[in-house]
């Protein structure tokens, strides 16, 4: 059961993602902070690293997925930058975004190696 809820969090988790890059977004609403959307974006590749290594790690044996999983997260995150450039007309792939979702993917994965005592 537990498997089950953790997959459908991660899957959950990465088409959120997907959808939420993608949409097109209304200008006016855009956040007066400086670099909130950077927060943000580290704050999503977090959440989203850490559901996909409780996952993986519940599924498969932790250790010889671990670093093929950031990579493919990290691919994610560049995937969709790539696709906000290209399908979308008002939304724009920027490296800053990309930066910041490796900075949240790397945080989770350390802190998961903490929390796990896991090498």
């Amino acid at each position: 059961m537990e498997r089950k809820i953790l997959l459908f969090i991660s899957i959950s988790l990465t088409l959120l993602i997907a959808v939420v890059s993608l949409i097109p977004i209304n200008q006016q609403f855009a956040s007066p902070v400086n670099n909130l959307d950077k927060i943000v974006h580290a704050l999503m590749y977090f959440l989203l690293t850490l559901s996909w290594l409780k996952t993986v790690d519940v599924i498969k044996k932790y250790q010889s997925h671990f670093y093929q999983l950031l990579l493919v997260i990290m691919l994610y995150g560049i995937i969709i930058e790539v696709l906000q450039e290209v399908l979308t007309t008002n939304r724009h792939g920027d490296i800053k975004d990309v930066i910041a979702n490796i900075v949240g993917l790397t945080i989770a994965g350390i802190a998961y190696k903490l929390m796990t005592n896991k090498n």
